[in-house]
């Protein structure tokens, strides 16, 4: 129950909302009670000599309350009058409590659907906004679809569920407190055979609550298994194409999905047990006190009416009774999946960010001895010590998993190094807010991702403040991109389709550097920006780099060396370490592995 109750927490943004639903939920509760309280007047009127109740000593708190509150309704319907203007005026009641009962009834369930609606809206804007602020460690260790999962899915089935059951705690327990009363208030021992008799449907409830937890827990698992799968294919369809896998991912996505209706069906069995079987209990309780009550009727001791409007409104108690008693059953697979949810938002990002406002680069960013270690123990940085000046170009060369993209995460804080220091002119960069420190930064991946936006608002992206057409269109032509946007038919405001796939390699590429160069960075970072490319979208893309390059610094990370030749420092790194650091000229007299990674790639040149 902890759970619930700190889902409850969301709630306090829309406390308005909470309390008109517990209001109308409260009226349509009284209502409820008084429309089956209304029942004895009706058989009194048309079977006995209705009257005013003798009012006596000896009867207890809740008998006195009924008499009165009977007498008022005698009153009322004006029964010394005439018995047809009375049936009239107790009509005219009847329609008068049930429209009113109807309408709170309505505005109840309009209010607390708004709450539920609003109160998944935080959760989802909270959850998001919780996910898009972790460090990467933690998109790392987590698959894509089962985030989406527990953002769509899991926030549904609280929704679903959990939050189902604000309804029923809206007006239900109320409804059950009148209705007890009124049965207490009529027979104290009836309406304790009544619930001595149904009390197996509680333990009942207990059992199946234990099994509706286990399968729901199943069902969450394998939902964000099957959303994982599905986000999978849909961003790999190119590759399934290639290789003809389509039957093979079919036949994964459909397992998936099979194991879900499994668990679903077994959940439903087990759910839909709780209410059919509590019924049957109430059913059991309505006979026995149908019994008791008719062999205390005709011994005198209960009056036909009082024993119908008993029956009545132990008829009306059990509905409430049994979606409350249903709760813990019916709650279990939102819990589970607040369970999920609450865990996205009691974690805490590894990589804090700092309080300092970071305000310009004027000198150098300096490594100093950086160690860097995944979770799993694998260290992927050694000791690496470099700096990087002003207006200088900096490249970093080696084979796959030297470290070179680890370096350039460390240097923009998508990691904290395990050890060691990175200082912008001489501060640790920790101290600096992440937005302040990496508007210095314009970063180009190998991979560029794009976005299902027009080719300006992709551009604009790389930016936090506003930016002009003109802007947009200035950082296009430095970027080489502006001769192919404008031979598009709708130029900057084409749609570029998802993950920019109505566009070449070599202009989703040019597109990055346009985007990472519109916010004027201090720094630019290249990694790999040209190794997924063919020669001659190379050749447009390092024109490109070259224009954004000058009176720049810049960090590159290249595969082919051809495109570093003129950096100002190359450091070579090999298994975690740099190995070696110079010019292109003196790394090649050195004959070291820079030569080497040369004459692999140009030849050799003895």
């Amino acid at each position: 129950m902890n759970t619930f109750f700190r889902l409850l927490h969301f709630v306090k943004p829309y406390r308005w909302l909470v309390v008109g639903s517990l209001f109308f939920g409260a009226l349509f509760s009284a209502l409820s009670a008084l429309s089956i309280a209304i029942v004895q007047p009706i058989f009194q009127l048309l079977f006995d000599n209705i009257s005013l109740p003798a009012n006596s000593p000896d009867v207890n708190l809740l008998a006195r309350i009924k008499d009165n509150f009977y007498a008022s309704i005698t009153h009322l319907i004006g029964v010394n009058d005439s018995k047809s203007l009375a049936l009239v005026k107790l009509g005219g009641l009847i329609i008068s409590i049930f429209i009113v009962k109807n309408i709170s009834k309505y505005l109840c369930n309009i209010l607390t659907t708004l709450l539920n609606e609003h109160l998944i809206c935080s959760i989802r804007e909270r959850l998001f906004t919780k996910m898009l602020h972790f460090s990467m460690d933690f998109f790392t260790a987590h698959k894509g679809g089962h985030l989406v999962s527990i953002i769509t899915n899991d926030v549904a089935a609280v929704q679903g569920s959990v939050t189902a059951a604000t309804l029923t705690l809206a007006r239900e327990p109320l409804q059950i407190a009148l209705f007890l009363l009124m049965l207490l208030s009529l027979s104290p021992f009836l309406t304790l055979v009544a619930f001595a008799t149904s009390i197996c449907a509680l333990l009942l409830i207990r059992i199946a609550t234990k099994a509706l937890r286990r399968y729901a827990e199943r069902m969450q698992s394998v939902t964000a298994n099957f959303t994982s799968v599905l986000q999978e294919a849909l961003g790999g369809i190119r590759i399934i194409k290639a290789f003809s896998m389509e039957e093979r991912v079919i036949t994964l996505f459909t397992t998936q999905t099979r194991g879900y209706v499994q668990a679903a069906s077994k959940y439903q069995r087990v759910y839909d047990i709780v209410p059919a079987t509590s019924e049957i209990f109430a059913i059991i309780a309505l006979s026995v006190v149908l019994y008791v009550g008719g062999q205390q009727v005709f011994s005198g001791e209960m009056r036909s009416h009082e024993l119908i409007t008993f029956l009545f409104a132990l008829f009306s108690i059990m509905s409430p009774i049994t979606n409350v008693i249903s709760l813990p059953a019916q709650v279990q697979r939102g819990l589970v999946a607040a369970e999920s949810v609450l865990g996205i938002l009691d974690r805490e990002p590894t990589v804090e960010d700092g309080t300092e406002t970071a305000s310009k680069f004027e000198r150098e960013i300096r490594i100093e001895h950086i160690y860097f270690a995944y979770p799993n123990g694998r260290i992927v940085l050694n000791d690496i010590s470099f700096s990087v000046q002003k207006g200088r170009k900096i490249a970093l060369v080696g084979g796959s998993g030297s470290g070179k993209s680890t370096m350039c995460d460390l240097l923009i804080r998508l990691y904290d190094p395990s050890t060691g220091q990175i200082f912008l002119d001489g501060i640790d960069v920790r101290q600096f807010t992440f937005a302040s420190y990496r508007r210095f930064f314009g970063v180009v991946s190998q991979e560029s991702l794009l976005f299902n936006d027009t080719i300006a608002n992709n551009i604009r992206f790389g930016s936090n403040g506003e930016v002009t057409d003109s802007q947009v269109r200035e950082a296009a032509r430095i970027a080489n991109a502006s001769e192919f946007i404008e031979k598009l038919s709708d130029g900057y405001n084409t749609y570029i389709g998802d993950r920019g796939v109505l566009l070449s390699g070599g202009q989703k590429q040019r597109l990055a550097i346009a985007r990472a160069l519109v916010g004027n960075p201090d720094i630019l970072v290249f990694d790999e920006a040209t190794s997924a490319l063919d020669s001659e979208s190379e050749r447009y893309v390092q024109r490109a780099i070259d224009n954004v390059l000058e009176n720049r610094t810049a960090i590159i990370i290249a595969h082919r060396l051809s495109t570093i030749v003129n950096a100002d420092e190359i450091l070579v790194f090999h298994e975690g370490r740099i190995i070696e650091r110079g010019s292109h000229t003196e790394l090649l007299a050195l004959k070291g592995a820079y030569t080497r990674l040369h004459d692999i790639q140009f030849g050799s040149t003895d």
